[in-house]
């Protein structure tokens, strides 16, 4: 039998996980971790965003490239990643259009392979 080398994911990491992801985008309006299946391990959802963490979470193992039939907002852009090397662990962000976002995907790249959560 193969053992997995597993690793309780503490709430406090994950959460600060997510406040650094925030830092790099200030115009971050919602994130959501979730695993493969779409139990979403942890978010950070703007109280002013009408979509509940579940259907986040849902759209971040969705294999759609965007979510046009259900988020009809102009103003809004999505970004799916898988956060860790087996790709059981998906990180979705949703960013209010800016100029500045190709600019911040770079470090975020550079923060999800230093981080060590997942």
């Amino acid at each position: 039998m193969k053992q997995e080398n597993t690793r309780l994911i503490n709430q406090i990491e994950v959460n600060y996980f997510l406040h650094r992801i925030k830092k790099n985008f200030p115009n971050f309006v919602a994130g959501v971790i979730t695993d493969k299946n779409g139990f979403a391990i942890g978010s950070d959802i703007s109280k002013r965003l009408w979509i509940h963490e579940n259907k986040l979470a849902l759209w971040a193992i969705s294999k759609n490239k965007e979510n046009k039939d259900i988020l009809n907002d102009p103003n809004l852009v999505q970004l799916k990643f898988d956060i860790d090397k087996a790709k059981k662990f998906k990180l979705f962000l949703l960013l209010e259009k800016s100029r500045n976002n190709k600019n911040r995907v770079k470090p975020l790249k550079t923060l999800i392979r230093s981080q060590e959560l997942f």
